[in-house]
């Protein structure tokens, strides 16, 4: 669900075209293989209408100065660096359309987990959230999200047939 959510929120900030970011107190110095460098480098635009504050140093280093500000803090470089492998994974398969990868691998990588915990209020939040979206039934990668169990299914799992 928060996958979808995310994923729509960034293809509407791509469309509009207005960032949102949270500045940072203290930026994050990361080194990257020279390709992924080169990467961030070509994505910088897409990454900066995402949210992300990204300086380009030499030697392989960006300063990550900024981050979206659906992102939990604390995960800024883990998230780009998961960001960028899963947009190579994509790009791999075929799938050239940058802003959908990189729409895509965000909201994999920012959204909350399975297992993560949430109170009564967050979860309410988040299903309101959800069927906000355009698609509210598939996550971007076309998994459900949202299964129909009929009464008579939930009978017979309970053994009340």
């Amino acid at each position: 669900a928060h996958e979808r959510i995310l994923y729509e929120q960034i293809l509407r900030r791509f469309e509009n075209e207005v960032p949102v970011s949270q500045q940072l107190l203290f930026p994050h110095t990361v080194v990257l293989t020279p390709g992924d460098y080169s990467l961030v480098k070509e994505l910088l635009p897409h990454f900066e209408q995402m949210g992300f504050g990204i300086k380009m140093f030499s030697k392989n280093t960006i300063a990550i100065d900024g981050v979206p500000p659906d992102l939990r803090s604390g995960s800024e470089q883990k998230i780009v660096e998961d960001i960028l492998a899963l947009y190579k994974e994509y790009s791999q398969r075929g799938q050239s359309d940058a802003r959908d990868n990189l729409a895509k691998s965000f909201s994999c990588k920012a959204a909350i987990k399975a297992g993560d915990a949430l109170n009564g209020e967050e979860m309410r939040s988040l299903l309101g959230q959800l069927f906000q979206t355009k698609m509210p039934y598939v996550c971007p990668h076309g998994r459900p999200v949202v299964l129909k169990i009929s009464i008579e299914e939930l009978d017979r799992r309970f053994g009340r047939t």
